[in-house]
């Protein structure tokens, strides 16, 4: 495709215009994600947040509980103020957990853009669209079942704020499939279940949710499989009609920049190379050079050294054919005894790349 096709394809990409506001993520895990659930109650329970690379669920335990909590910590034979890694409480080793399923969570924000006037089509959806590449790494028991759950941070739990605090959940009843059988699965939560769930569903508290899907099994209780998405408030996102003249003036600069190479590789191949020796006679100082074209016809227009030595009659207008070879001998004086060394200039003209004067140095060697 020639640059200019492919410069106005990606200017075409970059303006079309949305009718809707979304922010997406996605974070994928190369195994089983340690998988902290912890049952909080009005106390807080001296909560710790753990590392970053964990998935959190915070389970309110008590009068605060939903049911999926509570259905959870039956499940678990849990107390309050307890935290349960991978469905095991005491004495957990992680390499004892075994990954059945590969999973890849994609998930969109859908808000209504601040620029429509016109009143909302009915079939227009708002709220989070969750998508999953899931790839059962062998076949999956019957027991085995989807779970997604969507958490806020900073929310209020008695007289504390928790983090990750598990607000809205759904689980499908088995998730049986054989190995390798990959499924697309998509699922929809509109906005108006989110407000109901007590999740704070605005561009601007975005970057509080965090959507977790995890493959649990109703026999033991543990996890085998998972993945999580943090999301994002659109404003952090950069705008892709504000980044256009920021594109055009990066593809500005690469395209600058292969010029440069371009220009300094024909340079490399198309200047002539100097080469030659010095040698003394009884008449003087003589110094026999070699001119070798490049790529491109040479013309020698004149020579000169650096004081205090001198150049005799200088060869001029000699064309040497590019790819070839042509000798030169000149006369070479100089008025300092401690003279060292002979620094030449030679200005060549090469077609299509201009006028350049090529240095040489010709040390002198002792007797």
């Amino acid at each position: 495709m020639k640059f200019g096709s492919f410069f106005i394809a990606l200017l075409l990409t970059l303006s079309i215009p949305f009718y809707m506001n979304i922010a997406s993520g996605s974070e994928t895990y190369n195994n089983v994600p340690t998988v902290i659930e912890s049952f909080i109650d009005d106390s807080g329970c001296d909560y710790d947040e753990q590392a970053n690379n964990n998935v959190r669920l915070n389970w309110a335990f008590g009068n605060e509980s939903i049911l999926s909590g509570q259905q959870r910590a039956e499940a678990l034979g849990a107390d309050a103020c307890t935290m349960w890694i991978n469905g095991e409480q005491d004495d957990y080793d992680m390499n004892e957990n075994v990954q059945m399923v590969d999973v890849s969570l994609e998930v969109d924000a859908y808000f209504p853009s601040e620029n429509d006037d016109y009143e909302k089509p009915e079939t227009l959806f708002e709220g989070l669209y969750l998508s999953a590449q899931i790839i059962p790494l062998e076949d999956l028991p019957e027991s085995l079942n989807l779970r997604w759950y969507v958490t806020v941070d900073y929310s209020p739990l008695g007289q504390n704020v928790a983090q990750d605090l598990v607000k809205h959940y759904g689980w499908s009843s088995s998730f049986h499939h054989d190995k390798l059988n990959i499924t697309n699965w998509t699922h929809e939560i509109n906005s108006e279940r989110l407000v109901e769930d007590g999740i704070p569903f605005t561009e601007d508290d975005l970057w509080r949710l965090e959507v977790v899907i995890l493959f649990v099994d109703d026999l033991n209780h543990s996890i085998y499989g998972g993945d999580s998405v943090q999301l994002h408030t659109p404003s952090s996102i950069p705008d892709r009609m504000v980044m256009i003249p920021t594109i055009i003036i990066g593809i500005a600069v690469i395209v600058g920049l292969i010029v440069i190479v371009r220009q300094d590789q024909q340079r490399e191949v198309g200047l002539p190379r100097l080469r030659g020796t010095l040698h003394k006679e009884n008449r003087g100082w003589h110094a026999d050079i070699v001119i070798t074209a490049g790529t491109r016809d040479a013309t020698l227009t004149g020579a000169y050294a650096d004081e205090p030595w001198k150049i005799g009659k200088t060869p001029k207008q000699q064309l040497v054919v590019a790819g070839t070879s042509r000798n030169f001998s000149v006369k070479l004086r100089c008025n300092n005894p401690e003279c060292k060394i002979v620094a030449t200039h030679w200005k060549i003209e090469v077609d299509e790349l201009g006028a350049w004067v090529l240095d040489l140095n010709l040390p002198i060697k002792k007797d």
